[in-house]
Formats: C-alpha cells, structure tokens, sequence
C-alpha cells in the first residue's frame, strides 16, 4: 500500500476491507492508517461526539477483535469467496454496529473508475443533418 495508495481514503479503504486487515493484522496498530482513519471518521460524523465516540471506541474495536458476527465462520469463509463484495460483506455481518457499517459501506462503495469522465468524453459531436 505504501507508497501507491497514501489518502486517508484509501487507508481507510485498507483497513475496513476485512479480506485485507483481517489477514494482516498489523494494520490495526500502523500509526499512519489509524490516524487517517479516525480523520475520515470525524468528517464522516462532523459535530456529532455521540457518533464518533461509538465508531471508534466501540464499533471498530469489535471489527478489530472479530466479535459477534464479525468472527462468524461464514463471515470468515465469505471474505475468501472468489466474487468477494466487501460493500455487501459489510452489510451482512456489520449489523451489530451500525454507525460503522453506514461509514464502510459509503467508503467502500466509492469508485475509482473513470466511468462518470468516460460519458463526456464519448458524446456524439456530429452535426444531426449527416
């Protein structure tokens, strides 16, 4: 990751995508990843204390630590499925902790495809009489 993909965005993008920081561990106490991620989540629930405080000191703990249904023998065989969607994944076992899950599922749900330029790029431009 280092390096490539260095936003807050994408950092927090890393570290809620269970097929990554579940398998790399590490990431929980990368100083870097966590900062950005606790950036994000403040301007995610701007001025709202109640919320942040629930996201970060209750809702992502169980994420880190694999609790309720996060540790789930399906949630864990679903993370090595072949068409993985990480979006959906969150909105299956993140149901236990809801203010993360809205958060995860808006951050994982970005794209970064270039789809939304490639319909100004591929307007017909030819006058209508030909």
């Amino acid at each position: 990751m280092r390096g490539r993909l260095d936003s807050p965005l994408h950092m927090v993008a890393y570290i809620l995508n269970p097929k990554y920081s579940y398998a790399d561990s590490s990431i929980f106490i990368d100083a870097e990843v966590v900062v950005a991620f606790m950036e994000v989540m403040e301007t995610f629930y701007y001025d709202d204390d109640k919320k942040q405080n629930v996201v970060l000191n209750m809702d992502f703990t169980k994420f880190k630590k694999k609790d309720g249904m996060f540790g789930k023998v399906t949630a864990m065989k679903a993370i090595s499925n072949a068409n993985f969607d990480v979006a959906e994944w969150w909105g299956t076992y993140g149901l236990q902790t809801p203010a993360l899950q809205e958060m995860a599922i808006r951050m994982l749900n970005l794209t970064t495809s270039s789809s939304g330029c490639e319909r100004n790029w591929s307007i017909d431009t030819s006058p209508s009489y030909l």
